[in-house]
C-alpha cells in the first residue's frame, strides 16, 4: 500500500457520524481491494525456477510420456507452493533422437537458459553424445531411460534413475536359465551402443551359468538392408527352429516390431524375453494396425517376456495414485517411461531444494553446481527420495540401486510374471550362501542376491458397503476375492489386518469359507471366495463434518513374508482398476446406496509392506536386525461426507437459531432482555451437544464443526455486550447512542458471519485439486 492511502486511512479517524456514512465504508472497500490486489500481483512476480527436459518430443510415445511425467510432478510442486516460494517451469526441447540434435540441444540449454538441471535423453546414444556438454558446461542431467552403462561412467553430471544395461542383462540372463529353464538362447541386438552393451553381458552372464549362445544378429533400422536383415533372421530361424532357445531382443522396440509379425506368421513360436525397451504398454500398441492383432487382442505379443523399471500391478499406493492422477490428466494410460520421468523431477526438485536456490546470490553456474553437489549427497537409503518406481539413491556412478521387474503380456496388458526376483535385504541370514545358491532359494545377479518370490494376481468386486458406523470406525463390505497363482503355494491362507469392529473381541479372526468357485489350468489356479463381513479403519474427525474418510479391505498371508509371496492386483482379470471408472461402475451398481450422506472420491487397489517388528522367534533371524515383512494387499476407498445433505439434515434449526439471534437486534432495544439471549445461547450449547452426540467418545480434540458453533457463540457474546452496555445508566438515557450501538451491532453481526463463512470455505471448501493433494495424508 503506498504512502498516499496511507494517508488517507489516518485522516479517516473514527467517530460515530463517519460509521454510519456510506462513504466512509466505500473508501474502506476500496482500499481493501486495492491492498488484496496488489498483494496478488506481488505473488505474481516471484521469480521462477526453471528445469529442462530433452528428447524425441515431437510425435514419439516415449518422448511425449517423458515430459508428460516430467509436468505432472511439477504441477504438483506448484500446487503445493513451489520450491522454496517459487513457481517451477518446464522447458522442454526436442533432439529427435538424433545424437548430433542432442549434442546442440545440450548446448542451447547450457548457454542460453536459466534451467537448473536437465530430464533426459531418451536414448543412451543422445544422452553420451550431449553428456559430455554437461559435464563440459556445469549442468546437472538426470536421465529416466538412457540404460548404457556409459551414459554415467566418468561423468560426474550425468545421472539416472533406472537400472544400467549390466544389471539388467545380466538379471534377464538368470531369469531366462534359472526360472525359464532354458539352456540354449540367441540374440538380436540393435547395432549401436545400447544394444552391444545389452548383448555383451547377457551373453557373458548366460554362457557363465553354463548355457550356449547359439546365434546372434545385428538389426539396424536406418539402414538401407534393414528389411534383407529381417528376412536373413527368419530365414536362420526356420532352418533350425529346436536349437535356438529363447531369443533375447536387445533391441529398440521399433527395430523387431515388422520381424516379430513375421516370425508369427511364419508359426515361429520361439519364446521371446526383451530389454526394457519393450517392456510398456507402448510397444503393445505398435501392433494395433495389423489384422491379426484387430481380430486376437494381443495376438503378437502375448507371453512376450520383458524387463521394467515398474509394473503398476505390483507397485506401491504412491505409484497407483500417480497412474490415476496421470489418466485423469492426460486420458491415456502411462507407461514406465512416465513413472521415470516423473521419479527425475522429483529427485531434481529435491536437490534443488537442499541447494537452497536463490536464498544466495550465487551466479547460475555455481547454482548449477550446488543443485549436482546436492544429487551426490543423495546416497543412501537413508536419505533417499521415494519415487513411484521406488526409494530414489545414486551409487558413486550416479546409478540408482533398486529392483528389476520382469513382466508379460496378456491381451495388450503388460503384467508382472509368476515368478519375480527381490533383492536379498540381509544375507547374513543364511548360514550357509552356497547352499542357498544351489538349491534355488537365492539366486546371484550380476552381484547382487535375490530371492526367488512368488506372485498372486489378485482380485475384488465389491457388491456392497453399508452399516457405516462413525462411533466405531467401521463399515460393513460384501465382497467377491479371488487369487490366481502358480504351483503349490497357499495364497489364499490369508489374515484380513482390519477386520472386525471395537465390539468385537480383538482375537476373533475372519477366515475365508471354502471357495465358490475353482480350477487349474496348465499349473494355474483359479480360485473365488465371497466374503461379507465387518472392517475397520482409524477415522478422523478433525473437519467433520467437511471430513474425508477411508474405508478399506487389507490382508497379508498368515505366514508366508514378502521374500516368498507378493500379493498384486490382477489387472487383467478385474473389470476396471483405474479409479474414475471403478467409481461409475459403484454409482451403477448401487454399491454405496445405503451409505446417502457420502460421496465416493477416490479408490486404490495397491499392494504394499507391512513389517512385523517381532522375529516369531525364528532361529534363523537370532542376533539380526531384520523384520519379518508381509505382502499387504489394500483396497482403500476415499469417501467425503455431503455437506449439502449434512447440512439440510442436521443445520437447519441452527441457521434458525442463528436468523432469529439477528433479527433480536432489529426489536426495540427495551425488548432485548439478558433472559431472552441467555435462551439462545443455552439452545444453541444443546443442539452443539446433541450434533457431537454421533462422534466416538473422547475423541480428545476440537473438530470443524466446533470452530463454527465458537463463532456463533462469539455473536451471542456480542448481543449480551451489546445488553450490557446498553443497560449502563449514561447510555440507557440517550437514545441517540443507543440506536448508533444497535446500528453498530447490526454491522458487526453479519460481518463476522460473512468473514467466518469465507475462512471456513477456503479451508475446508471442496476444491479438486486440494482434495487430490492431501488425499494420501489420511493413509498415515
Amino acid at each position: 500500500m503506498n504512502s498516499y492511502s496511507s494517508s488517507i486511512l489516518l485522516k479517516l479517524k473514527f467517530s460515530w457520524k463517519k460509521l454510519n456514512s456510506p462513504l466512509t465504508l466505500a473508501i474502506a472497500f476500496v482500499l481493501s481491494l486495492i491492498f488484496f490486489l496488489g498483494r496478488g500481483i506481488s505473488l505474481q512476480k516471484q521469480a521462477v525456477i526453471y528445469v529442462a527436459v530433452v528428447g524425441p518430443t515431437g510425435d514419439n510415445i516415449s518422448g511425449i510420456e517423458m515430459v508428460q511425467g516430467a509436468q505432472l510432478y511439477l504441477d504438483r510442486v506448484n500446487t503445493e507452493g513451489g520450491v522454496n516460494g517459487k513457481k517451477v517451469e518446464l522447458l522442454v526441447f526436442d533432439d529427435g533422437n538424433d545424437p548430433q540434435v542432442a549434442a546442440q540441444k545440450a548446448t542451447e540449454i547450457a548457454q542460453s537458459t536459466f534451467a537448473l538441471a536437465v530430464l533426459g535423453h531418451l536414448y543412451s546414444s543422445t544422452s553420451t553424445a550431449a553428456g559430455k556438454i554437461y559435464q563440459k558446461l556445469g549442468i546437472p542431467a538426470i536421465s529416466g531411460s538412457a540404460t548404457d552403462n556409459f551414459v554415467t561412467k566418468d561423468n560426474d553430471w550425468y545421472f539416472r534413475v533406472i537400472f544400467n544395461n549390466s544389471l539388467q542383462a545380466s538379471f534377464i540372463a538368470n531369469y531366462s536359465q534359472k526360472i525359464l529353464e532354458q539352456q540354449n538362447a540367441s540374440i538380436i541386438y540393435s547395432d549401436d551402443s545400447y544394444g552391444i552393451t545389452l548383448k555383451d553381458s547377457f551373453a557373458n552372464t548366460f554362457a557363465g551359468l553354463g548355457g550356449n549362445i547359439k546365434q546372434q544378429w545385428a538389426i539396424d533400422a536406418n539402414a538401407v538392408n534393414f528389411e534383407a536383415q529381417q528376412q536373413q533372421i527368419i530365414q536362420d530361424l526356420l532352418q533350425s527352429q529346436d536349437e535356438r532357445g529363447i531369443i533375447f531382443c536387445a533391441t529398440h522396440n521399433d527395430d523387431v516390431v515388422d520381424l516379430i509379425v513375421q516370425m508369427k506368421r511364419k508359426g515361429l513360436d520361439y519364446p521371446l524375453i526383451g530389454a526394457d525397451s519393450l517392456g510398456s504398454v507402448a510397444f503393445a500398441q505398435k501392433f494395433q494396425g495389423y489384422r491379426e492383432a484387430k481380430k486376437t487382442l494381443g495376438y503378437f505379443t502375448n507371453s512376450i517376456y520383458a524387463v521394467s523399471p515398474i509394473i503398476f500391478d505390483v507397485a506401491n499406493q504412491q505409484a497407483q495414485q500417480f497412474r490415476n492422477d496421470y489418466i485423469k490428466q492426460y486420458r491415456q494410460q502411462p507407461g514406465w517411461t512416465a513413472a521415470t520421468y516423473y521419479d527425475a523431477a522429483a529427485i531434481a526438485i529435491e536437490a534443488i531444494k537442499q541447494a537452497q536456490v536463490g536464498e544466495s546470490q550465487d551466479n547460475l553456474a555455481q547454482q548449477r553446481d550446488r543443485v549436482r553437489d546436492a544429487l551426490t549427497q543423495i546416497d543412501r537409503l537413508e536419505n533417499s527420495i521415494e519415487g513411484v518406481t521406488g526409494n530414489l539413491y545414486f551409487d558413486r556412478d550416479g546409478n540408482v540401486n533398486k529392483s528389476v521387474y520382469i513382466g508379460t503380456f496378456n491381451q495388450q496388458k503388460f503384467i508382472s510374471t509368476f515368478t519375480q526376483l527381490q533383492p536379498v535385504e540381509n544375507i547374513s541370514i543364511y548360514s550357509d550362501i552356497n547352499t542357498a545358491i544351489k538349491s534355488g532359494e537365492i539366486l546371484l545377479v550380476d552381484g547382487k542376491y535375490m530371492h526367488r518370490t512368488n506372485i498372486v494376481y489378485t482380485g475384488i468386486d465389491i457388491n456392497e458397503i453399508r452399516n457405516l458406523d462413525e462411533k466405531t470406525s467401521s463399515y460393513l463390505v460384501d465382497f467377491y476375492l479371488w487369487f490366481r497363482f502358480q504351483g503349490d503355494i497357499s495364497a489364499d491362507h490369508i489374515e484380513f489386518t482390519n477386520y472386525g469392529t471395537d465390539r468385537m473381541d480383538s482375537g476373533d479372526k475372519l477366515e475365508l469359507d471354502e471357495p465358490i468357485g475353482e480350477e487349474t489350468i496348465d499349473d494355474i489356479t483359479y480360485r473365488v471366495y465371497r466374503v461379507k463381513a465387518d472392517f475397520k479403519e482409524k477415522f478422523r474427525f478433525n473437519d467433520y463434518p467437511f471430513d474425508r474418510q477411508q474405508l478399506a479391505i487389507r490382508f497379508r498371508h498368515s505366514n508366508l513374508t514378502r521374500d516368498n509371496l507378493i500379493y498384486v492386483i490382477d489387472v487383467v482379470g478385474m473389470r476396471d482398476t483405474i479409479a474414475q471408472e471403478v467409481i461409475n461402475n459403484w454409482k451403477e451398481s448401487k454399491v454405496f446406496e445405503t451409505i446417502s450422506d457420502w460421496k465416493v472420491i477416490a479408490v486404490n487397489f495397491f499392494s504394499d509392506t507391512l513389517i512385523n517388528d517381532s522375529i516369531l522367534g525364528n532361529p534363523r533371524l537370532f542376533g539380526s536386525d531384520t523384520d519379518l515383512r508381509y505382502s499387504r494387499f489394500n483396497t482403500v476407498i476415499k469417501i467425503k461426507r455431503d455437506t449439502i445433505s449434512f447440512t439440510i439434515k442436521n443445520l437447519l434449526p441452527l441457521l434458525f437459531f442463528v436468523s432469529v439471534s439477528y433479527l433480536i437486534l432489529f426489536l426495540p432495544f427495551e425488548f432485548i432482555s439478558v433472559e431472552a439471549v441467555s435462551g439462545t445461547l443455552l439452545a444453541i450449547v444443546f443442539f452443539h451437544l446433541s450434533l457431537l452426540e454421533g462422534l466416538p467418545e473422547g475423541i480428545g480434540y476440537v473438530v470443524a464443526l466446533d470452530y463454527g458453533f465458537y463463532i456463533i457463540y462469539s455473536l451471542i457474546g456480542l448481543e449480551l455486550l451489546l445488553v450490557v452496555i446498553g443497560n449502563k445508566p449514561e447510555i440507557k438515557k440517550n437514545a441517540q447512542a443507543i440506536k448508533r450501538l444497535m446500528l453498530i451491532v447490526r454491522i458487526i453481526f453479519p460481518t463476522i458471519l460473512l468473514i467466518s463463512a469465507i475462512a471456513l470455505f477456503i479451508n475446508y471448501g471442496t476444491f479438486e485439486g486440494k482434495v487430490e493433494g492431501i488425499s494420501n495424508s489420511l493413509e498415515n
